[in-house]
């Protein structure tokens, strides 16, 4: 395939009523929240993810790679621009829309001093622990059939998003590779981003669980939370295993055994696109 067909640049247009479900993982607010949260940082997290790529493509000269290096950064506009219009519903219809406002705030300010003040290194690896983490997370998600238990319109929103991260699961890989800045130290910061982005989920999280006390208690059954503690076993069971493969020496995302619902998910949403290229 070449590199158009590998990381196809799709242009969606999701829409999200103020009406929609936001408990869009089956009986499972807690776990809704938590994504749902995650994704209130997306439109500037992914921001800091183009800026960042972009001024590694300085020290690159493989035209191939620097091809994939600008497609990575148009899927990473479309998806903030998607999830950006989820966002504003959320704000708008959950109890906790101040306070997600004021944490959005927050992460915004810091992902701009990041820009600014922190060195191409540092924000590489930053990003190449977040590309890791969530294109395994991906996989097991897509192996496991989570899609089969959620609801639309969130649903197809997070299906494609986590399709294109495993398109271009290697690029923030290869790009700090380029920028020879070592093993030791993306193992170091890869790890840190990764325990700095799901704290940063968790207060999310917590602000709309905390916030929204009548719909968790309207879940809250035995049964529920059976069902979301076998979730949460098989997920972690599987997706370790691949997180701690990422820590390897030898590691390389282009290396890693994709999943039969892969190549089904990106021809449907490739026919959904307003415009692929």
């Amino acid at each position: 395939m070449g590199i158009a067909q590998d990381i196809p640049v799709r242009r969606m247009d999701f829409s999200f009523p103020d009406d929609m479900d936001l408990v869009f993982i089956d009986n499972d607010p807690k776990l809704s929240y938590f994504f749902l949260g995650a994704w209130m940082m997306l439109p500037h997290l992914e921001p800091f993810l183009i800026r960042t790529v972009q001024s590694a493509m300085q020290r690159v000269k493989d035209p191939d790679l620097l091809e994939e290096m600008k497609r990575f950064c148009a899927q990473e506009g479309q998806h903030f621009r998607q999830h950006a219009k989820a966002n504003e519903v959320i704000r708008r219809t959950h109890p906790a829309g101040p306070k997600l406002a004021a944490l959005e705030a927050e992460v915004a300010s810091l992902l701009k001093r990041w820009t600014e003040e922190k060195p191409l290194r540092f924000n590489l690896a930053y990003a190449e622990g977040f590309e890791a983490m969530t294109s395994a997370g991906s996989i097991v998600q897509m192996e496991q059939g989570w899609f089969e238990h959620m609801k639309e319109p969130i649903r197809g929103l997070m299906f494609w998003h986590i399709m294109e991260e495993v398109e271009h699961r290697s690029v923030c890989f290869e790009a700090y590779e380029k920028a020879g800045a070592g093993y030791l130290y993306r193992l170091g910061v890869g790890v840190w981003a990764q325990m700095h982005y799901l704290g940063l989920c968790k207060k999310f999280a917590d602000a709309m669980i905390e916030s929204d006390p009548e719909t968790i208690a309207r879940y809250d059954t035995p049964e529920n939370a059976a069902a979301s503690k076998a979730r949460f076993d098989a997920y972690m069971k599987a997706a370790l295993p691949r997180q701690f493969a990422s820590y390897m020496p030898w590691y390389s995302p282009r290396k890693m055994k994709l999943p039969p619902q892969f190549e089904p998910a990106r021809a449907e949403y490739s026919a959904l696109a307003v415009n692929i290229q």
